[in-house]
């Protein structure tokens, strides 16, 4: 075994260590390290920042070939700084089970270009984070690379916490920084696109966060300011206090003009009319969330027919986030599309989930009937994994999609 007394270096160790341990015990074999040389620790730094640092390339971060060369050359930028690691324990010879897959013998593997959260989440500083809580955001960051977390990925991240010494505070704790630092990456330059937008509100649903973090974040980088047309019939609500006219003279006003005054906001509002533009109320946080335009109260009062009104709020239509209950992939729809047309994603829709015509337990048995099993596949040709009912016969190579295209 070549590993057999040598030293283990790896960039967040105690990750990489634990998956190492659990593929020899799939092998039936142990390996032991009692300590090596963590460059993570070292260096303090993620390991696309202290590539970055010491001017080392790390062209298609996150996959296991480049990330290991990097590591390599950056164990070498910093040996002086590494306490001495022990070596390594594995067994001299395992014996082979299963079938043996060279890599000549395995089609080519069309890998996808990363979607725009790798690119952020690789530049995350992480600054002044503690060495634990760096590993595990670590893993978060790859974790939710694909923009959601899976049961399996929700039950690794927790027992590598636990294992850090992570409690649930400090978990969320670090779930929150995680979010907030892309939210940093995304308003840096003064902007936020709609992928960008797509990918923050995913993300914080993955973690649990509650989405108007986000919102609230973002809104100013999302709003776009826009003119408004008094014309009779516009349906107008009114938010808000205003110190000089009370809400009566501010409807009886919006009548005389032809408006039609509402009392909430709806899909068929058109304006709302705020004592504050900026105002985080109910009504002006739904209207931005519908793409309704937000104009001052007192510029109503002294409107005529036909004027033009700055609207300060006229924001771009909200996302809402919907999670699949069987993988979890999550998608977005718009806010005021009031029920999703899909509760499962495509891949899971195509699963039969009960038998077409399911028979009962026999009479005075407490035995529930159990859904199908339900396994795991990964994809050939793009990498992916999807899920099937369990069946007799050849397991397809493919999944659905490139099994179409093909």
């Amino acid at each position: 075994m070549r590993l057999d007394g040598g030293c283990l270096v790896a960039h967040n160790l105690p990750f990489d260590l634990r998956m190492l341990v659990n593929e020899f015990a799939v092998l039936g074999g142990v390996l032991s390290v009692t300590r090596g040389i963590d460059t993570l620790a070292v260096t303090g730094s993620r390991l696309a920042q202290a590539c970055d640092e010491h001017g080392i390339s790390l062209s298609g971060s996150h996959r296991a070939l480049v990330d290991a060369t990097a590591t390599g050359r950056l164990l070498v930028r910093v040996a002086d700084r590494c306490s001495p690691g022990a070596a390594m324990a594995a067994p001299a010879g395992l014996a082979r089970t299963g079938r043996v897959r060279r890599r000549e013998d395995v089609t080519p593997v069309r890998v996808p270009d990363p979607p725009l959260i790798v690119f952020f989440a690789s530049r995350l500083p992480h600054v002044g984070v503690e060495a634990n809580t760096l590993a595990y955001l670590e893993l978060l960051g790859r974790a939710v690379s694909d923009l959601h977390l899976d049961a399996y990925e929700r039950q690794i991240l927790g027992q590598f916490a636990d294992e850090l010494g992570l409690d649930e505070a400090h978990v969320v704790q670090a779930n929150r920084r995680y979010l907030n630092e892309l939210i940093d990456a995304a308003v840096a330059d003064a902007q936020v696109t709609d992928d960008e937008y797509d990918t923050l509100v995913r993300i914080a649903s993955a973690l649990d966060i509650d989405q108007r973090v986000v919102e609230e974040r973002i809104r100013i980088f999302r709003t776009t300011t826009t003119s408004v047309s008094i014309q009779q019939g516009l349906t107008v609500v009114f938010t808000g206090d205003h110190p000089e006219y009370d809400r009566d003279s501010l409807v009886r006003l919006a009548v005389e003009l032809g408006l039609i005054v509402q009392s909430g906001v709806s899909k068929s509002t058109q304006l709302v009319a705020a004592a504050d533009p900026e105002s985080n109320s109910g009504k002006a946080g739904k209207a931005r969330q519908y793409g309704i335009p937000i104009i001052a109260a007192s510029d109503l009062v002294n409107a005529r027919l036909g004027d033009l009104i700055e609207a300060h709020g006229a924001g771009q239509v909200a996302l809402k986030v919907i999670t699949c209950p069987e993988c979890h992939t999550t998608w977005t729809i718009p806010a005021i599309q009031t029920s999703p047309r899909l509760k499962r994603c495509l891949d899971c829709t195509a699963i039969v989930i009960r038998p077409t015509s399911p028979k009962r337990p026999p009479k005075g048995s407490t035995d529930m009937w159990a859904p199908p099993t339900i396994e795991w596949l990964t994809c050939e040709t793009c990498g992916q994994n999807w899920p099937r009912q369990v069946s007799r016969g050849r397991k397809p190579r493919q999944c659905g999609n490139c099994a179409v295209s093909s």
